[in-house]
């Protein structure tokens, strides 16, 4: 952990994966999270406990590299005497055209779209330590679901769920298309009519 830095997120969204846990194992988790966060560099007690920690741990990185830039930002306005004053608007700029305000919001537009592209990328990597398990192609699958999202959308399918934890998701993904292909390799049942059904009951012809 970052100095000075004496506190860290934990996101609700990990409760489904505690869920899935036992005492035993949650305990392990949370225990090897506090190590991290108190720079103890652990080492994983099992298997389990290193795979379930992964996502964990790149939430942690990336909060870190916000606060080391919140710092950097406040020890640059430190150099320069604190937050700069606001500066007057002159009638000047008041009057000119609003093209300008076009040019921000493209920025705006392409910033989001570089923002949602780099949190596809951590997905994707959240994503490595069940290539084993699930192969390449049911990955693939989840992954292009949960990750659309529109054009304008600020957030990707599988951030608008209330809570998502990918092991969970995964399990439940491979039992659905079991079924799905249970289904579909069912021999489909002929239809027997009423009568039918009485020729066959009491040996008519």
């Amino acid at each position: 952990m970052a100095e000075n830095k004496n506190s860290f997120i934990f996101y609700t969204e990990w409760l489904e994966t505690y869920e899935n846990l036992t005492d035993d194992e949650a305990g392990k988790l949370i225990k090897h999270t506090l190590k991290y966060v108190n720079d103890q560099d652990p080492k994983a007690e099992s298997k389990l406990t290193e795979l379930l920690f992964i996502p964990m741990k790149q939430a942690l990185k990336r909060d870190l590299k916000k606060f080391d830039k919140y710092k950097e930002k406040q020890r640059l306005n430190g150099a320069k005497g604190g937050r700069p004053k606001k500066t007057q608007i002159t009638q000047a700029l008041i009057s000119k055209p609003k093209k300008a305000d076009n040019v921000n919001v493209n920025v705006n537009v392409n910033d989001n779209v570089n923002v949602i592209n780099k949190r596809k990328e951590d997905f994707k990597k959240s994503l490595h330590p069940f290539l084993e398990h699930y192969g390449k192609d049911l990955l693939n699958e989840f992954f292009s679901y949960w990750t659309e999202h529109g054009e304008k959308d600020r957030k990707m399918r599988f951030e608008k769920e209330k809570s998502f934890g990918i092991s969970r998701r995964l399990s439940t993904w491979l039992k659905n298309q079991n079924n799905f292909k249970k289904e579909k390799n069912q021999p489909k049942k002929e239809k027997i009519n009423a009568g039918e059904l009485l020729k066959q009951k009491y040996g008519l012809s």
